[in-house]
């Protein structure tokens, strides 16, 4: 999104900690590396963006490190946007935008925005607030329930949950402009009167995350043989949301009806212990391997008869598209979608893959077995590569910039 501004013309300066999110930081090294301090960088970013590096504190796999962690950035980019160190000495932007993976950037926006009396917008990049109500399931996939967790769920958590909520329509409701990632999340937010004023919501785009890292992999989709034996790829984040245990079991599953799945987990995330535990004791052909760069997964989509794209079943992730299904459309690997909404629609409406109800293992088994049976079904037909394309060339800074003239009016 920098990259698109920039080469409309725009001046872009980024708030933003240093990139730590897989990163195992202790105590000593972040105090010797001074963490905790902003900074600005010397050099540009790859977008030719100017970069302003904040203060934080080291995330952790728990649910209560991650929002300490999300806590501090939103703090350090406060404490950066009061101070305005080097170059934003005497900086006056026209308009702040914040992206909004983590609640807390939704209040430092608005911060930012009244301390630069400029307009701003929310980039919100998943079904938030909305994915508050499932606290209650956050740490299904991870296999243990907290001491931490077992005390905020009686009381604690639905306080933050109500408080974070209340905070989050508010920043939405004073924006200037909000972009999302789904066209059913934008339909959502039209219709609540929460973030209403006088009968009308602030302008909403669907600006969708057509953008990994690009590679140039087209999958070569020669004849495979048919037979007892299908290769499964899941490549990503092992996290809360995917529950990817239901996988496991689908394989087990299809090796009883006669069919051998081997799978391959490529990634790294929170609910990688559990996961590993749970295929020692199922009688199934699992590897685990570290998270790649996008360049370098090809040889994992040659290896691969079907990638899954997979969530848990929890209703606001019917307004979530993973990414991942526009990296694996783009490169025309056939998807085994375990997804719901509006990902669901679009696998299916691109004929970029099959689709089965999510946490329903008996569903994918079957339909592993009969892609490994009737291997023309790996083949891909539909126009899923080139939509992608004109989303991530046209669509998206058509909409991206019509959304920022909107907001600077």
């Amino acid at each position: 999104m920098a990259k698109i501004l920039v080469d409309a013309g725009h001046d872009v300066t980024v708030i933003a900690p240093p990139p730590h999110y897989q990163r195992k930081m202790g105590v000593r090294t972040w105090l010797q590396e001074r963490k905790f301090s902003s900074a600005v960088e010397n050099n540009t970013g790859p977008a030719g963006e100017h970069i302003v590096r904040s203060g934080f504190l080291p995330a952790g796999s728990s649910l209560t490190l991650r929002a300490l962690n999300q806590a501090t950035v939103a703090l350090g980019a406060i404490w950066v946007v009061l101070k305005r160190p080097g170059k934003l000495c005497g900086y006056q932007p026209d308009l702040v935008i914040g992206t909004v993976p983590a609640l807390p950037t939704a209040f430092a926006t608005r911060f930012a925005a009244a301390r630069f009396k400029a307009p701003y917008i929310i980039d919100l990049r998943d079904a938030w607030p909305d994915l508050l109500e499932e606290f209650s399931n956050w740490n299904k996939g991870t296999g243990r329930k907290s001491l931490r967790e077992r005390v905020l769920s009686r009381g604690p958590m639905q306080l933050i949950s109500a408080l974070t909520r209340t905070v989050v329509n508010g920043a939405l409701k004073n924006a200037a402009g909000i972009s999302v990632t789904s066209s059913k999340l934008a339909q959502d937010l039209a219709a609540r009167p929460e973030i209403m004023t006088d009968g009308h919501t602030p302008p909403i785009e669907t600006i969708r995350n057509v953008f990994p890292p690009e590679t140039c992999y087209v999958k070569d989709e020669g004849p495979r043989p048919e037979g007892e034996r299908l290769n499964v790829l899941y490549a990503g984040t092992f996290g809360r949301a995917q529950n990817l245990e239901n996988a496991i079991k689908a394989a087990e599953l299809a090796r009883a009806q006669g069919v051998d799945i081997e799978l391959r987990f490529v990634g790294a995330g929170v609910t990688r212990d559990a996961l590993t535990e749970t295929a020692e004791h199922r009688a199934v052909e699992v590897s685990f391997e570290s998270r790649q760069p996008a360049e370098d997964l090809a040889p994992f989509y040659d290896w691969a008869d079907t990638a899954l794209v997979h969530l848990t079943d929890w209703e606001a992730l019917d307004r979530a598209v993973p990414s991942k299904t526009y990296e694996l459309m783009a490169a025309r690997v056939h998807i085994s979608g375990v997804v719901s909404g509006e990902a669901a629609d679009i696998i299916r409406d691109r004929g970029a893959g099959d689709i089965v109800t999510p946490e329903n293992p008996q569903q994918l088994a079957d339909l592993w077995v009969h892609l490994a049976c009737h291997r023309q079904r790996l083949a891909i037909n539909g126009d899923g590569a080139t939509w992608v394309e004109d989303e991530r060339s046209t669509t998206a800074p058509e909409r991206l910039l019509r959304l920022i003239d909107k907001a600077t009016q």
